[in-house]
């Protein structure tokens, strides 16, 4: 033991004892850890249903308005549910960026569909963004109704 550089008790050294030297080489050669089959399954089972609910909270979103954003088919005061539509798209959103986040830890060609699923969903949000944002002047009111030139003129009832 005197001319070796690494000095054990005989009672912890094992044929299957592996040294501190080479466990530091095994995990400096060693690539990143990948998923197994059956995790990457089920990320991509979640990022399917995360896009699927993103996608019925922001149809929800333009659905709550639908009467108040056709004043010809849907004449007079209507009730003031830009409230209901703002949380629908916000939970939308959140919900789009978990199955995006999701879809990144498992195969790629996952990530290629849903990153395009969430592209066009992101523009859905933009617009829905775009015709909710005049309504939301009326958010401490309880009917809305909107005007010729477009803009919306906010009642109590």
């Amino acid at each position: 033991m005197a001319g070796s550089t690494r000095s054990r008790p005989m009672a912890l050294m094992s044929s299957g004892d592996v040294g501190l030297d080479d466990r530091v080489k095994q995990i400096d050669s060693a690539e990143a850890p990948t998923a197994p089959p059956a995790s990457k399954l089920a990320g991509g089972c979640l990022a399917g249903v995360l896009v699927l609910l993103a996608g019925l909270l922001i149809a929800l979103s333009f659905g709550s308005t639908v009467e108040i954003e056709a004043p010809d088919q849907f004449a007079g005061l209507r009730d003031n549910d830009s409230s209901v539509a703002l949380v629908a798209l916000i939970l939308g959103v959140v919900a789009l960026l978990g199955g995006l986040a999701t879809a990144m830890r498992t195969s790629r060609v996952l990530l290629a569909v849903v990153g395009a699923v969430c592209g066009v969903l992101i523009v859905a949000v933009g617009y829905r963004g775009y015709t909710l944002s005049p309504m939301l002047k009326c958010w401490d009111h309880n009917a809305i109704a909107q005007n010729t030139n477009g803009s919306y003129t906010c009642y109590d009832r």
